[in-house]
């Protein structure tokens, strides 16, 4: 095997962010008496997700991001509601209780970490992400959690992935995997790193070959597969 090691994005790769997000945000909503609806979650889903690319780039800060999506989306879908602060920290806390797995995750992590030594690597906030590990029964399955939050730099900076290798114990650079669903954090953050990358694409929506991708998969057991065939390497095990 020519793996020891895997770095896991969390979200969209072992959690169901949709449904976390969805779930989270109607509680939050409808805590200050506030009409949730699909259209507001489609306008919430889509600030969030601009706010987090720019965080990646260091064009504005976590702080920034936790306040500025829901003042957006007050402004949007509930002008006149003075509270979208409050909002900001009662989503927060809603988030950390939702945990709930992509299809088949536990399961993969269980065989995978009979075989590797599994780390999270995440951006997600530390309450957000530590409330909702430990919700769940997969902890046993990893050996640490690296949140950006608690490290003070983010995916796909070097630096977090410098923080990362300087702490688990595999030094040898071509033993370690980085596994995650997006480019522009997981994917550029393991380029910037040195490290081998693996794209998890289960709706197999980026085409290969790409420069930021060494494999793509669309199951976490197929891991195994690119592991153990050498056929696979550059451009990599394309799920299908």
């Amino acid at each position: 095997m020519k793996f020891t090691t895997i770095l896991m994005d969390a979200d969209d790769t072992i959690f169901d962010f949709p449904k976390c997000e969805y779930f989270a945000l109607k509680e939050s909503i409808e805590d200050f008496d506030l009409n949730f609806s699909e259209e507001v979650y489609n306008h919430f889903s889509s600030i969030n997700a601009a706010l987090w690319r720019k965080f990646e780039i260091n064009k504005i800060t976590r702080s920034e991001l936790k306040v500025q999506r829901f003042r957006e989306l007050v402004r949007q879908c509930f002008a006149g509601f003075e509270r979208s602060d409050q909002m900001a920290e009662k989503y927060v806390e809603a988030l950390s209780g939702q945990a709930i797995l992509l299809d088949g995750a536990f399961e993969a992590l269980e065989s995978l970490s009979e075989s590797y030594a599994i780390y999270i690597i995440t951006n997600g906030l530390k309450p957000v992400q530590r409330g909702r590990f430990s919700r769940t029964d997969i902890t046993k399955f990893i050996k640490k959690l690296y949140i950006s939050d608690e490290i003070g730099t983010q995916k796909p900076n070097k630096a977090y992935f410098d923080y990362v290798l300087s702490d688990i114990p595999e030094k040898d650079l071509p033993k370690i995997l980085v596994v995650g669903d997006s480019l522009t954090s997981d994917m550029q953050g393991g380029r910037n790193a040195g490290l081998t990358t693996c794209l998890f694409d289960p709706k197999n929506r980026i085409e290969m070959p790409n420069d930021l991708c060494d494999y793509k998969i669309t199951s976490l057991m197929e891991i195994f597969d690119i592991d153990k065939d050498d056929k696979n390497e550059i451009y990599g095990f394309a799920g299908a």
